[in-house]
């Protein structure tokens, strides 16, 4: 069926077109109360909508008065931002991801065929090349680790076992393949390419394969990846300061579905009982994964990251955090879980009260 429309009035902050009362099918006319009342339901709830996110904006603020570093949540479906806090930090400067980059030898082992989902190594805490300076602090486990459980506990020694396996020409392609290394796309501006470089050796690839050498990254980027694998191969580019949505994705990956599986388990794990626990909700399933990573500075200090989404499965919002100074489990994860805890208490307020019209 086709319209024939009247004259039309558009919102660009609230990316949505009021048609007026003028409005025929071809077959009847609809009357004006109904046209209205329709138009009034859709007002009613665009404007929810942006009372929410302007809230959601308020309260990532708050939460980081005070601090140094930068944050972006979005939803994954369609790229739209839903806060974001020190923007040009999130697309321009460039860090060490630390072990947020874990799902890139993850994926890369996986897809090559050089791991299986359910073979195990037994961690010896002291990664080998690495020495004590990267020693896993995690808890013991004599049973040793799978894929999906050495990316929940953040097993340095169990990722550089694996980085053995993997040429370094195979761990750069894979880190391109993530979109590191090329420009992120945000509200049609190119952010920040970050930098990649080949690995000139063993104890090298090992470092650039648990994010601590070799590789920088925005958090844009960072974010971007993460969505990768919550949609299952499609990047959305991210929109919403100054431009509308776009029909197409930016990025789509060809995957197989055991890989997204394996990793998603992963990061479940890690929000479950891992180094991510301080990001959980009640009631659902998150996914994410932390890092700590050094400076570029040298001077022995470290960032912290969180990057995540959630519902695990059907994800609602995607979001990273990047603070100067700290860790990733004591520091961002805590940040991260106060934003997504907010966000979805927000949600049911709003499905409820919907519920009562």
């Amino acid at each position: 069926m086709g319209w024939e429309t009247g004259l039309e009035f558009e919102n660009p902050k609230l990316h949505f077109r009021l048609i007026d009362w003028r409005v025929f099918t071809k077959r009847r006319r609809i009357s004006a109360s109904v046209l209205m009342g329709a138009c009034l339901i859709i007002t009613q709830g665009l404007t929810t909508r942006l009372h929410a996110q302007q809230k959601f904006q308020a309260y990532l603020k708050f939460l980081t008065a005070g601090r140094h570093g930068s944050a972006i949540a979005v939803n994954p479906g369609t790229g739209e931002v839903r806060a974001a806090w020190n923007l040009r930090q999130a697309t321009m400067d460039a860090y060490r991801p630390g072990s947020t980059a874990k799902i890139v030898e993850a994926v890369a082992s996986l897809e090559e065929g050089l791991i299986a989902p359910q073979d195990r190594v037994v961690c010896r805490r002291i990664p080998p090349l690495l020495g004590r300076a990267y020693r896993c602090a995690h808890p013991p486990a004599p049973e040793g680790f799978t894929l999906s459980s050495a990316l929940a506990n953040s097993c340095n020694y169990f990722f550089t076992l694996v980085s053995f396996r993997l040429n370094a020409e195979s761990l750069l392609h894979w880190y391109s393949v993530f979109g590191f290394g090329v420009p992120a796309e945000f509200d049609g501006k190119a952010s920040s390419p970050g930098q990649v470089r080949l690995a000139s050796g063993p104890r090298e690839k090992a470092l650039e394969a648990i994010g601590e050498r070799d590789v920088v990254v925005t958090p844009v980027q960072l974010l971007q990846a993460y969505t990768m694998i919550a949609n299952r191969g499609v990047v959305w580019p991210m929109w919403g300061i100054t431009m509308r949505g776009h029909s197409r994705p930016f990025r789509r990956i060809m995957l197989k579905g055991l890989t997204y599986q394996t990793i998603l388990n992963g990061l479940v794990g890690c929000v479950r009982s891992g180094t991510c626990h301080a990001a959980a909700v009640p009631g659902m399933r998150v996914a994410g994964k932390t890092g700590t990573a050094s400076t570029l500075d040298g001077s022995g200090a470290t960032h912290a990251w969180f990057v995540g989404f959630a519902p695990a499965e059907k994800p609602e919002i995607a979001l990273v955090v990047f603070l100067e100074r700290g860790t990733g489990e004591h520091d961002a994860a805590p940040l991260a879980g106060d934003l997504l805890r907010h966000y979805f208490a927000a949600e049911r307020k709003g499905a409820t009260i919907s519920g009562r019209h």
